[in-house]
Formats: C-alpha cells, structure tokens, sequence
C-alpha cells in the first residue's frame, strides 16, 4: 500500500488524510496482499497435486476392476464350453483375453462369436462328445394288458402273471 503512496507523491499527487483513509479501505477490499496472493498459489499447488495422485489412484482401480470384470466374463464365457484339455483352456482363456474384447454388462462382446468360429475352424480345441447312452426297454414281454397295474407291478420286478 505505501507503495501506491509514494508513486502518486512522485506525480505530484497530494492526497487528504480522508482520500488516503478512502483509498486504503478501497485497496484493502480490491487488492490481496502478495504475501496472501503467494500463499493461495501455493495452495493450489498443493490441491493440484493431491488432485493429480487421486486421479492417478483412481484410474488405476478403475483399471483393475475393469480388467477384473473381463477376466470372469471370460470364465463365465468359457465354463459353456468343453475342452481337449485344461491346459488347452487355459491357453483359449488366455488368447480371449489378449484379443482386447469390449465387456457389456458382464459379457466380453464378440467372445461368443469367436468361440464358434474357433469351434468350427479347430476342432481338435474341444473335448468329443461323448456318445449317447442308449438302454432297452424296461418293457421287454410285456403283455397285452400292461395298462394293468398288477400286470405293471409283475413286470416291474422280472416276474410272470400267470
């Protein structure tokens, strides 16, 4: 403030008591002192850099949950599916994941898709099928009147109605 004082003094500019008083209530209001100016700085600098590590931290769990969210929409993906083997799965799981598919609401966008075509394309990927079970008829000489229930009930236990 004495500043402003002694600049308009070399002007020439003489001021009344009451213009000085006006003036330094009017500078006080308007103006900051630079020793505040420099702390508010400094304070900012501070938040900036506690903003910068929690975005940092932020962005790196957001990371983390979402590569963790594609991890089980792939396992999830895969458990429909049977394999040659478990180490040809881990490898399927593995080539799923580096193929960088999107994952919407729990699904990997596209993995389907790619399974059927792999699938179609490599076969030997994939556990056979094992064939069907097929039985006999339990109703080997069952006899004319088998809507009987006592005919039903010797039937069901080997024997014969005479």
């Amino acid at each position: 403030m004495e500043k402003i004082f002694e600049l308009l003094k070399r002007f020439g500019v003489k001021l009344t008591a009451d213009q000085t008083k006006q003036l330094k209530e009017a500078a006080e209001k308007e103006f900051a002192a630079a020793a505040d100016a420099a702390e508010s700085v400094a304070k900012v600098g501070e938040l900036t850099k506690q903003l910068d590590e929690m975005t940092a931290k932020y962005t790196e769990a957001t990371d983390k949950l979402a590569a963790q969210e594609t991890d089980y929409a792939a396992e999830k993906l895969l458990s429909g599916y049977r394999f040659a083997s478990e180490r040809v799965r881990n490898s399927v799981l593995e080539e799923l994941k580096a193929m960088g598919f999107k994952c919407e609401n729990g699904v990997l966008v596209g993995g389907r898709e790619y399974l059927e075509a792999l699938k179609k394309n490599e076969p030997d990927v994939f556990a056979k099928e094992p064939p069907g079970l097929f039985m006999d008829s339990t109703q080997g000489n069952v006899s004319a009147d088998a809507n009987n229930l006592e005919t039903q009930i010797f039937v069901g236990f080997g024997l014969k109605k005479d």
